[in-house]
């Protein structure tokens, strides 16, 4: 499950994702970079740190986002 809130300056959104699967699920975003506003050759993805949640991680428009098991990921996008 994915949810995506767009900042009001239209220049980053944050997409929350989660699974209740039994194991850890593989994502490729479909990300519609016209209605966010950010250009897709300049954009990031990052998942901050977030103690007890979850670690830093950096991604690329396109590349496949591993979320663990029972578990989300709140990604930065930028």
């Amino acid at each position: 499950m994915a949810t995506v809130y767009r900042h009001a300056s239209g220049k980053k959104a944050l997409i929350s994702l989660a699974t209740w699967e039994d194991t850890d699920v593989s994502v490729n975003l479909s990300i519609d970079w016209k209605a966010l506003g950010i250009d897709r050759v300049e954009a990031t993805l990052r998942a901050p740190a977030i103690e007890n949640f979850q670690t830093e991680q950096v991604w690329k428009p396109g590349e496949t986002i591993k979320v663990p098991k029972g578990k989300g990921l709140l990604i930065v996008v930028e």
